[in-house]
């Protein structure tokens, strides 16, 4: 009870800000958030420079409006993933929103490796495609739009990295349904993110913690952009 209070207690300087900034954007009739965040992209980042996005998508978050993007605290998580999965690992990133993540994916792949990023937003998915081709990165990703679990039945090949960071409550289901269907590779890791208590209670983390065919690490972190607590799960498959 005392960490969600304490959790409670920094969230609230957060959500007061983040209203204003809301108030602030529907007065001006600013564009919408995932829009906006794609036009300062483009206004601030050389094109064909992944780290240039990211560190635009950085600025818009911090000081315009608030993303959901996994942020670059935790962004070495993910690269480094990618990274000892080689460049032509396949990657299945559930949870598009802006792109963030998946440029970081892919700037790590080489020509042979794959991203498949999918989200159930067709603007997610198109500010997205958007943003990877200012990156310079488009070729390395494709796209798919529609409600995780359908996507998921029709998947293919097995994969080396997955990221769960799309609605919490499906992370569980998706999961086990990855793995019903065999779609990892040997030693493939599982990142999820947002386990941390402003999240509330997630069943994904006892239950994956729990599972002899996991190596799991509880990783502490932040919110993104945040001083509020967070964690994220990476999880290492023992299976074959």
């Amino acid at each position: 009870m005392a960490r969600k209070l304490a959790t409670a207690k920094a969230a609230l300087p957060f959500a007061l800000s983040e209203a204003f900034r809301w108030l602030r954007a529907v007065l001006l009739r600013e564009p919408e958030r995932r829009e906006a965040a794609l036009s300062h992209a483009r206004a601030n980042a050389t094109p064909g420079d992944p780290a240039a996005v990211l560190a635009a998508l950085d600025d818009f978050a911090r000081n315009q409006r608030f993303l959901m993007n996994v942020g670059n605290e935790k962004a070495p998580l993910l690269e480094q993933a990618v990274r000892k999965a080689g460049p032509a690992a396949r990657v299945l990133e559930l949870g598009t929103f802006v792109g963030y993540s998946a440029i970081l994916f892919a700037r790590n792949l080489g020509s042979e490796g794959r991203l498949v990023s999918v989200d159930v937003s067709p603007t997610s998915s198109r500010v997205a495609a958007e943003m990877a081709a200012l990156a310079g990165l488009g070729d390395r990703i494709e796209f798919r739009t529609g409600k995780s679990t359908d996507v998921i039945d029709r998947l293919e090949e097995p994969f080396d990295v997955v990221l769960l960071d799309h609605w919490k409550g499906l992370y569980q289901q998706d999961m086990q349904r990855i793995l019903e269907r065999q779609l990892l590779r040997p030693g493939a890791v599982v990142i999820a993110d947002n386990l941390g208590p402003m999240f509330g209670d997630n069943p994904y983390l006892p239950w994956m913690q729990a599972r002899a065919d996991f190596e799991s690490d509880y990783v502490e972190s932040h919110v993104e952009y945040q001083t509020i607590e967070d964690g994220v799960l990476v999880s290492r498959w023992l299976g074959t």
